[in-house]
């Protein structure tokens, strides 16, 4: 019997959970300070729905399976394609929708730093909107989410598919293989020039042509003059236009909207994002100080991804925070968690089983005040209890005898401060809280 977790999964103790939880938390304050509300989805979909728009290489990525009933089904994968199901059912929403989420995804893909095959998205879904300002209120919600989260020092990199698309146009790819050339164009920072170079070549861009497309996708200089720059390259494609356009806009209410630095936002052209439903502006975020770690947000918009479905067509944009890529970086760069974990506040020992009844008590006394208590019943030594609380970085202990309930007035051991004193059960309370 395997008693190994399954190839990219693991398993989260106690004290891990408790800074997973501490970062589901600050990401969730942000999220609902903009007015977003949380949805849930089921873990699995039909096959037909999650393969849809996912692009090739994604859908040999899902993990999929027969019911008992023959059904297909698949776990998701991302969680944009289950809300979209979701507003292509219930058309009448009022809009615009502002949803958000913090779930586990599935991916069967090779594990690497920060990214198992079962991870966590935290993500909003901004539907009804075509306005690049939705776009920009997008990366903002993620830009706080990270920050709020402890990350300082990150770089937010934007870029709309469709300069990208008409670009590759000019160069002479045909209409058939444009999805999957950006597919190759997303595996440039994983694999390199001459990786991506080749795979051009074939579909249809000679090494010549690919050379000098990464060139004009690596054009230096501010973001305004690299827009002016590719707009050469674009000046009698109308939709290409309109994506420096999009991107002009978002740039301005980041700046002067959002008073956001020109030192945290690149235009990066080589950033595409490799699921097929993007259909204009897209975004990821990297932590300066751990490039290893790759992007921790990402994300774009899907204007047609809701009608391919099966819904009307609404237009909709959106973005996921990979929380294990997070917490990564934060261990990385060593950011101090203000909230240090401990099991509980204070353990509660009856010297002896006939004193289990008044020590219950007391437990449910500390708990209703709001204070976090175990109760020791095991029956051991007091040195034994004492030692264990130590280990467990338990605060204060109780300790009931008989002396204590006639008295009434306990033994509380500060075992921090190695002080004990007799209290009243209110002193306790104060004292601890």
């Amino acid at each position: 019997m395997e008693l190994r977790t399954p190839r990219g999964t693991r398993d989260y103790l106690p004290e891990e959970m408790f800074f997973r939880r501490y970062i589901f938390r600050k990401i969730r304050e942000i999220f609902e300070r903009y007015g977003y509300g949380e949805v849930q989805t089921p873990a699995f979909e039909h096959l037909e729905l999650l393969e849809a728009k996912a692009g090739e290489e994604v859908k040999d990525q899902i993990y999929w399976f027969k019911d008992k009933a023959g059904r297909r089904l698949g776990l998701r994968f991302e969680m944009t394609t289950p809300i979209a199901r979701i507003v292509a059912s219930n058309p009448m929403m009022p809009k615009p929708l502002r949803f958000y989420y913090i779930q586990p995804v599935w991916r069967y893909e090779e594990p690497q730093k920060g990214r198992l095959r079962e991870f966590y998205h935290a993500g909003v879904e901004f539907i009804g909107v075509s306005s690049p300002s939705a776009d920009a209120e997008v990366i903002m919600v993620a830009y706080q989410a990270l920050k709020n989260c402890g990350l300082k020092n990150i770089k937010i990199k934007i870029n709309d598919r469709r300069i990208i698309e008409y670009l590759l146009r000019s160069f002479g790819v045909m209409d058939e293989k444009i999805d999957n050339s950006m597919r190759i164009l997303d595996k440039l920072e994983r694999r390199g020039r001459k990786y991506v170079i080749s795979e051009l070549s074939k579909v249809g861009l000679s090494f010549e042509k690919g050379r000098e497309l990464l060139k004009v996708l690596n054009i230096k200089g501010c973001n305004y003059e690299k827009l002016e720059n590719v707009r050469g390259y674009l000046s009698n494609i109308s939709e290409g236009i309109k994506g420096i356009e999009n991107l002009d806009i978002i740039l301005e209410e980041l700046y002067n909207g959002y008073n956001l630095s020109e030192n945290e936002i690149e235009i990066d052209f080589t950033i595409v994002r490799g699921l097929a439903y993007y259909t204009g502006f897209v975004f990821e975020i990297k932590v300066v100080d751990a490039p290893d770690i790759g992007s921790v947000a990402g994300g774009g918009r899907y204007d047609n991804l809701i009608g391919l479905i099966g819904g009307r067509d609404f237009p909709a944009t959106g973005m996921a925070i990979g929380v294990e890529r997070v917490m990564e970086a934060l261990n990385e760069l060593k950011t101090p968690v203000p909230l240090k974990y401990n099991i509980c506040d204070v353990i509660v020992i009856p010297l002896r089983a006939k004193y289990i009844i008044d020590a219950i008590r007391i437990a449910e006394k500390l708990r209703e005040n709001g204070i976090s208590t175990i109760l020791d019943v095991t029956g051991r030594r007091i040195s034994s209890a004492l030692e264990y609380a130590d280990k467990m970085k338990i605060r204060y202990a109780i300790i009931v005898g008989e002396r204590e309930i006639k008295e009434g007035k306990y033994t509380l051991r500060d075992l921090k401060e190695w002080k004990e004193e007799k209290l009243s059960m209110s002193e306790i309370i104060t004292r601890v809280l």
